[in-house]
């Protein structure tokens, strides 16, 4: 999938990902797509559920193991 922005949560424990993707869109522009790579699999269902509540867009995500990649556009 194509992305304009990459962020790498590997190592980091709920909820940090979440907060770091949080800080991540206060960055950048509407309509980017940003890649999150995490090593947590609860990224998946807690990114689907901050796009939720948050308006942006889950994309799609890919499992790697030991990394789960996640895209979601803002």
């Amino acid at each position: 999938m194509n992305y304009d922005y990459e962020l790498d949560t590997f190592g980091l424990s709920c909820p940090m990902p979440i907060m770091e993707v949080a800080g991540e869109f206060k960055k950048i522009p509407d309509g980017s797509v940003l890649k999150v790579t995490a090593s947590d699999e609860g990224i998946i269902e807690d990114l689907k559920s901050y796009c939720k509540k948050t308006g942006h867009e889950f994309l799609s995500y890919e499992i790697n193991l030991p990394e789960y990649i996640v895209y979601v556009k803002k």
